[in-house]
């Protein structure tokens, strides 16, 4: 079962015959999406990245609390991986902050997009007003004098997708999606501790529907080198009908 927490991560894309709808914010100028080819051997280099919003969301839980999930895409368009950090901010109508974060993302390959699934609020870091824009940049200088980090996408396969309960939702969107799919460690070396998970869910026209972060029931905490496990996800929320997932997983 699907629980809403940090945790290891690459990326996977499955087209399901389900059908299209709306959503939000969206952009379906999507390029090149950051794949299971990543070169994690490699030091990333000094980013040249571009950060946009295309998707977000605003919505309310049972307890009444306010939270906003946004997608940013981020391009790279330079000839080595890359690493990006960005802020995002929920900004009232007064264009004030109301409630923000800065997000590590993966190393991105060369001349690949990436989409980045980011929440700002709960139940734990409650927004301090009504959020009426979100605004993602990326952030300047955000390693220090190092310039990078490591953080390596992973190798997914066998990615499924099929339409699944609202009584498995955290939420109170109109669609729940379940997916399964094989992570193998592609890097040169075990992996141990957390790892960072995400599924972005897309419509027919390439426009995001909705996605998730959290943790699966099976992530080893020490993955040998070449070794995979399976994952199982329930409940991934959607504004709309999906007909493809991206899911990513990277180290860190």
């Amino acid at each position: 079962m699907h629980v809403r927490t940090t945790a290891l991560a690459t990326v996977a894309i499955l087209a399901a015959t389900l059908t299209a709808c709306s959503n939000d914010r969206d952009d379906s100028k999507v390029g090149r999406t950051a794949g299971d080819s990543a070169p994690v051997a490699n030091q990333p280099g000094e980013s040249r990245a571009s950060v946009r919003l295309v998707w977000s969301h605003t919505e309310k839980d049972d307890s009444g609390d306010t939270s906003v999930t946004y997608v940013a895409r981020v391009s790279n368009p330079g000839n080595s991986l890359a690493s990006v950090a960005i802020d995002a901010r929920a900004l009232d109508k007064t264009g004030t902050i109301v409630g923000s974060g800065q997000e590590t993302l993966p190393n991105i390959p060369a001349h690949t997009t990436f989409d980045f699934l980011g929440t700002l609020g709960d139940s734990f870091t409650q927004l301090t007003g009504t959020p009426a824009k979100i605004d993602v940049t990326q952030a300047k200088d955000a390693f220090g004098r190092a310039g990078s980090v490591q953080q390596p996408m992973l190798t997914t396969s066998e990615l499924k997708l099929k339409q699944g309960s609202r009584d498995d939702l955290l939420s109170n969107d109109p669609y729940a999606y379940d997916l399964t799919v094989k992570v193998t460690n592609s890097t040169h070396g075990d992996l141990k501790g957390m790892v960072t998970q995400q599924v972005i869910l897309y419509n027919a026209a390439g426009k995001v529907v909705g996605g998730d972060r959290g943790s699966s029931d099976n992530a080893p905490d020490n993955l040998p080198a070449g070794m995979s496990y399976r994952e199982q996800w329930t409940g991934i929320p959607a504004q709309g009908k999906a007909t493809r997932a991206v899911y990513t997983v990277w180290a860190g």
